[in-house]
Formats: structure tokens, sequence, C-alpha cells
């Protein structure tokens, strides 16, 4: 039975929750009455989107009336379509993010055509905000559902509280959650967290899991994978978390296989449609070009640097380390968030263009924030730590939040360029070069 300071704790994080996912709500809103294109489908949001509103609206993959009606797309303006040997308009990115949108979208349809009576379009503003508001429910339900699955697996409530709080409010995945939330990092964030409470539910001692539970593991295991490719690099956090848990059976991995293959193989399925041949990736003019200095600029660079613009991370990699090496009940979950940290550092630094465009951060690596973060947590959890350093790591905490959100508030009013063209004090003295005039001029916009 829980404590009376327990139940505290729990509504504590709940209502942190709610004020945040609350002024989201507010910034989208914000947005489609003040922003400049009333957009909430943005930057390369729009080229995921076009999956589910192309299938479901014109029953065709033909994206060409798409790129029109969303001008600007990220990756395909309507202006220079690359057209497939299928004679379809290519898009370059998964469909995993159009299958988390298409409740969103019904829903807009819905109000679109029988509340509002606006154009079913797909594109105005009861579907932006449905679509918007949809994926925000899934962002910060996931995370009601890290901080469970954190508590199962032994992390003090106060830990679990602050580091699930830290991971949103303290990195840039604040701004793919509240801002930009149709693009894909949030999204895969959230998918973890739900594969990760179920694992730990369902991989409780002395008992066995139904096949049905299997199949739907392998299939979010297949969404991941859809959402973001190289997603599949933090799955050995899940696999360290179940192994810690008891033995896992064969009749058990042979649904989840099933079910993550199903769900998996919708992407060369979708590129055979679209181009009218077999492909497995996506990407069809890009490559892995950046070599190891790559890997480098995308942490430490004045461009987009992760540890440079989001210092949390380090924090979270220099305690998982100290777990990993001191540690026994921790080790495992250490050692496996920081090899998929590594994994996702080649991988996103050696990509052509490691600083991954307009970001707030770097952020290609949102996806490793639940694994480390849970790293973490579980890490300070078992260890004896006195008053003294527990008041310093909640200062960290508290600084670290602060820091960001005044990173952010400079990134929204684009007092620093947005492609990362800047110096580290441009962007972290930004209230400097400019005058308080132009601030306030950039606000109103």
């Amino acid at each position: 039975m829980k404590s009376r300071r327990d139940r505290s704790c729990d509504t504590a994080f709940v209502l942190s929750l709610c004020l945040v996912f609350l002024a989201s709500i507010g910034l989208t809103l914000v947005s489609v009455t003040q922003g400049k294109n009333k957009a909430l489908i943005t930057s390369d949001g729009k080229d995921y989107y076009v999956w589910a509103r192309s299938i479901l609206l014109d029953h065709d993959i033909d994206f060409s009336n798409d790129y029109q009606l969303l001008p600007g797309s990220g990756s395909n303006p309507a202006a220079s379509v690359v057209w497939s040997p299928a004679g379809h308009a290519v898009n370059k990115y998964p469909v995993g993010m159009a299958i988390l949108e298409t409740p969103g979208l019904l829903v807009g349809h819905v109000v679109a055509r029988y509340v509002v009576h606006s154009s079913t379009n797909g594109v105005t503003a009861p579907y932006q905000i449905a679509v918007a508001w949809s994926l925000l429910i899934l962002y910060f339900v996931s995370f009601l559902l890290l901080y469970r699955a954190m508590l199962d697996l032994g992390v003090t409530r106060m830990w679990a509280f602050g580091f699930c709080l830290t991971a949103l409010l303290g990195t840039n995945l604040i701004h793919y959650v509240a801002k930009e939330m149709t693009m894909v990092h949030a999204a895969g964030v959230a998918v973890f967290n739900i594969l990760l409470f179920l694992s730990v539910r369902w991989f409780g001692e002395h008992r066995r899991i139904h096949v049905a539970h299997g199949i739907l593991l392998g299939a979010l295991v297949g969404l991941l994978f859809l959402v973001r490719n190289t997603n599949i690099l933090i799955l050995p956090v899940l696999a360290a978390v179940v192994w810690t848990r008891r033995r896992v059976y064969v009749s058990e991995v042979l649904p989840a296989l099933f079910g993550a293959a199903a769900i998996a193989a919708l992407q060369p399925v979708s590129l055979w449609f679209l181009w009218g041949r077999l492909r497995f990736s996506t990407y069809y003019n890009e490559s892995f070009t950046s070599g190891i200095s790559g890997v480098i600029n995308a942490l430490g660079s004045a461009r987009h640097g992760l540890l440079v613009y989001s210092p949390w991370y380090s924090v979270l990699l220099l305690i998982a380390a100290y777990g990993a090496f001191r540690l026994p009940q921790a080790r495992r979950v250490c050692i496996a968030a920081i090899a998929s940290f590594l994994l996702m550092a080649i991988v996103n630094g050696t990509w052509w263009c490691w600083w991954f465009g307009y970001s707030f951060g770097n952020r290609a690596f949102i996806e490793t924030l639940p694994s480390l973060s849970l790293a973490a947590a579980l890490s300070v959890s078992r260890l004896s730590i006195g008053r003294k350093v527990t008041i310093a790591l909640m200062v960290v905490m508290l600084a670290v939040v602060v820091l960001n959100l005044y990173l952010w508030i400079g990134f929204l009013l684009q007092a620093y360029p947005l492609g990362g063209d800047h110096t580290i004090a441009q962007a972290y003295l930004w209230p400097f070069f400019h005058s308080p005039a132009s601030l306030i001029n950039r606000l109103s916009q």
C-alpha cells in the first residue's frame, strides 16, 4: 500500500505533466492564431504526414498534390519534386509517423466535415490541431508510463520524478513535444516508453507472457523502426531490462518476432508501390560521408553540438558510466544505454548532414533520452548518497531546465540562426545581440 508521501509524489508528477501539457496546448493555439503560416504540421513533419493524408483522403500515393497543399515541404518542395520510376513523387521518409497521426487525421476529418463545415482537404486548422493534440496526448501519456516503468524497476519516486521531468524540460526534447510535435523524435521517445512499460509489466518474475502480448510487443518494435529506422539502435536497452527481469523463452520470442516483422514489412511494401521495385531504404540519394569528424562535430561543435547545447546528456552519460562500473544491479542497463548512445553517435555523426538542418540542439539523439534517463535513475537510486549530494543533483536538474528553456526561447524567437550558423556565444548570450524592441517585435510575430 502506498504511503502518503508516495501518493504525494505521484500526484506532483502527474500535475507537473499536466501543466506542461496545458502549456504545450497553449503554444499550439498561439501558433495557429498568431503564427506566420498558422501551421502545426511543419518542416519534415509535412513529409511524414503526406503518407497518411494521401492514403486516407486521396486513396493513392501520388504526393504531388499533397506537396502543393503543403508548400515548402521539408525534403520535396512542390517546385522540385523527384519522381520515382513508377511515376510517383518520391517521399524519403518512412510511414511510421503517419500511422501515429492517423487517429488525429480521422478526428480532424470528422470535425472539419460535420462540426465546423470547413474544407476537408486534410490541411486546414481542424486537421492541424487534431493531429498535433493527439500526438501531444500520446507523448505525455508515455511519460506517465516511463515513470511507472522506472518505479517497477526499483527507481525511487523522487528520482523517477526528477529524471523524467528533466528529460522533458531540460533537453531539446521539449521543442519536439511542444512545438514541432509532428517530427519523429518525440514520437520515437513515446513508442519506446510504451514498449518499456509493457515489457517491465509482462516480463515479471514467474510469469509467461501470452502470445497476443508477444505479438503486440513485436508490433511496437516494428513501429519504433518505422518511425525512424535508426531507433533499432536503442533496442539493446530494452533487451537488457528484460534480461534483468527473468529468463526469456523461445516460445515468447517467436510471437514478438512475428509482430515486429509484420509491421516492419510495411516499409518495403510502401516503397514497392512508391518506386515500382523492391527497396528497403527510404533514402535514395543520401549517405554516410562525414566520417569521424562528423561524430565529433555532432557532439561538440558550435553547430548544434549535442553536448554543447544540451549538457544534461553529459550528466546522464557520466552517471550511467558510474553505474556501469560500480553498481552490479544497474550494470546491464547502464552498459546498454551507453552502447546505444555511442552507436547513435556513430550513425548520426557519419551522416552527411550531421547537424540535422534546422534543429534545436542536435535532435537526432533525442530518442536515447529514455534509456539514458532510466540508467541514470537506476544508478542514483542504488547509491547511498547523502543529503548534500542529493541537493546538489537536484540543483543541477533545476539549472539545466532553466538553461534549456532560456535557449529554447531564443530558438523560438529566432534570436540566433536555426540552421546552426552561429557561435556558442550568440546562442548562450542571445539577448545581448538584439535590442529590446527587436525582441518584442520577434515575440509579436
